[in-house]
């Protein structure tokens, strides 16, 4: 093996190292967006909720959170309280 052949496969490994991470944060870039969507939605759910505190009064947080998960999954598409 050759002194020059060292470096050369350390720069090698360098670039695929880097193109590799490039391509995983661009990869995550569209989950990143689709998480930071569904955490507003979840947060203006909890303010709508929260807002109907007075017919709500007897449910528990994790009751309230548990409604604010399933419409922003698409599990209730117009909640109406009673």
């Amino acid at each position: 093996m050759s002194p020059n052949k060292g470096p050369s496969i350390i720069k090698y490994c360098v670039i695929t190292s880097t193109t590799a991470l490039v391509l995983i944060t661009i990869s995550m870039l569209p989950l990143a967006k689709k998480a930071y969507r569904w955490n507003i939605c979840f947060d203006n759910t909890m303010k709508w909720i929260n807002e109907k505190e007075e017919s709500l009064e007897d449910w528990t947080l994790s009751a309230k959170q548990s409604l604010a998960v399933g419409v922003c999954n698409g599990a209730v598409y117009e909640p109406s309280l009673k």
